[in-house]
């Protein structure tokens, strides 16, 4: 066993032949786009000659070394080289200590790992050079090679090698700052996109409240005539148009009453609610329109706790879960299953409601809450329903999640939590 020599003496030919080498070795490693670990064990036999070559990288946790990338490594000695403890045969003392370390006869040494030094063996390897791997003052890892040959590595190749393992360092260095500096970029272009997204909401916002107003007034009239003129029994004919009429108006009322809510929602007036009777009140309400659309609806409600909540808003709630559900499955096959369950949980009551429609495409889950997202036509949706649903959760202190089935449709899942009355907080806007 040797220490490399600190400095080796080199004819001025020889040691402009070596910078030239580390020169074109730094360059090559300094344009490539790939991966740096297997770049630089590529280009490394410019820089000495070798039969394998391993980098290994300090793990996270500081106490171990993983295997980063590796030429002409054996199976048997890849599967014992994958990670190796710190400090712990050479390639551990070399990345403890910062120095580096060279092994003249493989088959006389007892410093490397033994099921290391046995696969080294069965390999045919002799001599091994281990340099640490450097950037900016901190040992990143260490670089091994070694020769089948008895030709051990000298001063010159072991200081070259240790110049090429710092090129190495720089460059792992440079690529990690780069991915923290693209991953703030993305960051800050999150934020930005947030507060422009909140903007125009509030724009969105001011500019509902003021429709809505508009709007209602004439409705309610509007509504109120077409009833007086229904009382009066007119002709068939007439009874059909105002019929028809009156339907359209009761949708558009529902509209309002969603910008509404969206856009100016009223507080939560608060008292105990079982949410399995909610349940069952939401689901009979709707009975004779799922009969129509040839929906079957399965129930497992829980007893449980009472939940702190406004029972009207846990109504709207339920009211656009369900609708949500049967719109999907009416527009995939016609009709279907829809599956409400309540149940305990640790910290509240958890509500499910399932459909076996088509479930959700993977890039509409994000955005599934947003206002006036819809995947709909124009005429079944105008997207404010599970906003609404949303912004009623997070009312209550709950949360609120779609999921997509594994044997298809998706599920709403919503978890509010328990509550009493002199722990009610108002909630984050």
């Amino acid at each position: 066993m040797h220490q490399a020599s600190a400095r080796p003496t080199t004819r001025p030919s020889e040691l402009l032949r070596q910078l030239e080498v580390i020169r074109a070795f730094g360059e090559a490693l300094g344009s490539t786009d790939e991966e740096v670990g297997e770049t630089a064990l590529g280009i490394l036999p410019q820089v000495a000659c070798h039969d394998i070559a391993l980098l290994h990288l300090l793990a996270r946790d500081g106490e171990h070394l993983f295997l980063r990338a590796n030429r002409g490594v054996s199976a048997a000695l890849l599967e014992v080289s994958r990670v190796l403890a710190l400090g712990s045969g050479l390639p551990g003392e070399v990345a403890a200590s910062g120095h580096p370390r060279r092994v003249t006869e493989l088959t006389r040494s007892m410093e490397l790992p033994l099921a290391v030094q046995e696969a080294a063996v069965a390999d045919g390897i002799r001599t091994f050079a281990f340099v640490p791997v450097r950037a900016r003052g901190r040992v990143l890892g260490t670089l091994t090679v070694g020769r089948r040959s008895a030709r051990i590595f000298t001063d010159e190749e072991t200081a070259l090698l240790s110049c090429a393992a710092d090129q190495i360092g720089v460059a792992l260095d440079h690529a990690q700052q780069h991915v923290e500096a693209r991953h703030q970029i993305e960051g800050l272009e999150r934020a930005q996109s947030a507060v422009v997204k909140a903007e125009r909401l509030t724009a969105v916002g001011e500019l509902t409240r003021g429709v809505v107003h508009e709007i209602n007034n004439p409705l309610t009239i509007i509504l109120g005539q077409v009833e007086m003129l229904l009382a009066d029994a007119p002709g068939d004919d007439v009874e059909r148009g105002l019929s028809v009429i009156q339907r359209a108006g009761k949708r558009a009322a529902g509209v309002v009453r969603d910008l509404r809510q969206f856009a100016d929602p009223a507080p939560a007036q608060r008292t105990p609610c079982q949410l399995a009777e909610h349940a069952q009140r939401a689901i009979a309400a709707v009975e004779s329109q799922l009969r129509a659309r040839r929906i079957a609806c399965e129930t497992d409600l829980e007893d449980g706790p009472p939940v702190w909540a406004d029972g009207g808003q846990l109504g709207q709630l339920l009211r656009h879960l369900i609708d949500n559900a049967a719109q999907a499955m009416a527009t995939f096959h016609d009709g279907g299953t829809l599956t409400v369950r309540v149940a305990r949980i640790h910290s509240g009551m958890r509500l499910e409601v399932a459909d076996d429609g088509p479930g959700i495409a993977a890039e509409h889950l994000p955005r599934i809450f947003n206002p006036f997202f819809t995947t709909k036509d124009a005429d079944d949706g105008r997207g404010l329903g599970l906003s609404v649903a949303h912004g009623i959760v997070r009312e209550h202190g709950g949360r609120i999640w779609a999921e997509n089935l594994p044997e298809g449709g998706a599920r709403f899942v919503v978890e509010l939590p328990f509550g009493l009355r002199g722990a009610e907080t108002t909630p984050s806007r």
